[in-house]
């Protein structure tokens, strides 16, 4: 899967691993200290024999490509206008709604077993592999090799990951130096990692084997299987309506932060415009999009107004600070989380300013700011106006009042953007399913 998944900092590559990297050699076991402690777990639980693992590490390699990859995902180079029209292409909602066709049947009996719409599962399958036309072109095995021994600052996570890597290819009979997924090791139709893969696949398809590969059935089942198992509550709502504008006291409450923070009776009472179906106890966030996502500096260069994507670390290593001391300085918890519109104070530099860094802050100075007080859309003090339907490809300023099951779609990948796409493919190939039915059945009336 878009890994659950990695959306991280800035590369940040040890001396010691630098001439690996650059030369790409095969993997000497036993000169790779973090490899080897995978392997002697391996070992003391039965799981394979030193002999074994040596010969596993000898067909991997480093590579420098996965690397680079790494410190550009969609969801830190696309503003979310350009994310959003990303996903919604309409040859992507016209595959889904042949996807669907096709599926309909094991689809459908996702849905009445687990509670997930068929609609979301099949806008998963669209995001993250094109419905099982891109499932990734990078042996699972040289990637994650390459981010335990060359990137840091996930090392233990991706140690982790390839240590359920080697497992599972032993366990379902599959060649471990041929299965190929993306860059951060996601694999199949739903782009599972490995450990998503051995704690949510399922065998849907009754064929004994659990293959989220080659077998679309099992992908299906596999993804409502893993929402309701993260947070998905069946028959609940994903978020509200678009709005243009809202109270002035509700839009100084959007946040990218992912959980449901409000209740609806303390939203109400600052103006939000929520239906009387929703009860005051239920908890939901206030979530802001914009198409541009452009956010000036401030004249105050100890201040950064965090952008769309951004990491703490990765902001750290663009300005030449050190990410602990940013961390420390803005009182960040371990995980960094930090979120659109948050003014960071920086520490000082304790290196020089990138070049490619005083340009973009450069640039930014004399850019429009889309923050809330600076907006150019109105934000009207008692009032809150209905979006007018956009396009597939355009849309603006908008507000949402998000529920838990948005959050639960932003445990598949940690982005706010990546689930409003994921929801807005879902009612786009909704939407286009029912139109084509519905000309189906005109046509075998007549």
């Amino acid at each position: 899967m878009s890994l659950k998944k990695c959306v991280i900092a800035a590369l940040c590559i040890g001396a010691m691993n630098i001439s690996l990297v650059n030369n790409a050699d095969a993997v000497e076991l036993k000169e790779q200290p973090k490899l080897q402690a995978i392997a002697d777990e391996l070992i003391a639980e039965n799981r394979y024999t030193q002999k074994e693992l040596e010969a596993v590490f000898s067909k991997a390699t480093v590579q420098q490509v996965v690397l680079d990859a790494m410190t550009s995902p969609a969801e830190y180079k696309f503003t979310w206008g350009k994310y959003r029209k990303l996903f919604l292409k309409e040859d992507r909602i016209q595959q889904g709604v042949e996807f669907w066709n096709e599926y309909q049947q094991d689809i459908e009996r996702a849905e009445k077993e687990y509670g997930v719409p068929a609609s979301v599962i099949v806008a998963i399958v669209g995001v993250e592999s094109k419905y099982g036309r891109f499932k990734g072109k990078h042996k699972v095995l040289d990637s994650l090799v390459t981010l335990t021994v060359g990137f840091p600052r996930r090392s233990k996570f991706f140690a982790s990951e390839l240590k359920q890597f080697l497992i599972l290819t032993k366990e379902n009979d599959l060649a471990f130096d041929e299965v190929l997924g993306s860059y951060a090791g996601a694999v199949g139709y739903p782009q599972f990692i490995s450990s998503s893969y051995r704690s949510y696949a399922v065998d849907f398809s009754g064929d004994g084997k659990m293959d989220l590969i080659n077998q679309p059935v099992d992908a299906i089942g596999s993804i409502a299987n893993y929402f309701i198992k993260n947070g998905w509550k069946p028959g609940e709502p994903v978020t509200s309506q678009a709005y243009e504008t809202v109270d002035a006291n509700i839009a100084k409450l959007a946040n990218r932060k992912r959980k449901t923070q409000f209740t609806a009776a303390s939203l109400r009472d600052k103006g939000a415009p929520l239906p009387e179906s929703i009860s005051g106890d239920e908890r939901l966030n206030v979530l802001m999009l914009d198409a541009s996502e452009i956010v000036t500096e401030p004249k105050n260069s100890d201040i950064y107004i965090v952008r769309a994507g951004d990491t703490a670390c990765q902001i750290a290593e663009t300005l030449g600070v050190s990410c602990k001391a940013l961390s420390s300085l803005n009182s960040l918890n371990q995980q960094g989380d930090i979120f659109r519109g948050q003014r960071l104070k920086l520490p000082a530099r304790s290196k020089k300013l990138p070049a490619k860094a005083k340009q973009q802050i450069t640039s930014n100075d004399r850019a429009q700011t889309t923050s809330i007080e600076g907006s150019k859309w109105e934000v009207a003090k008692n009032s809150a106006k209905q979006a007018d339907p956009e396009p597939a490809s355009t849309v603006q300023e908008r507000f949402f009042f998000t529920h838990g099951n948005f959050y639960a779609i932003t445990q598949y990948n940690h982005s706010v953007l990546y689930a409003m796409a994921v929801h807005d493919l879902s009612k786009a190939i909704n939407l286009a399913k029912s139109n084509a039915d519905q000309a189906l059945n005109r046509d075998s009336a007549e």
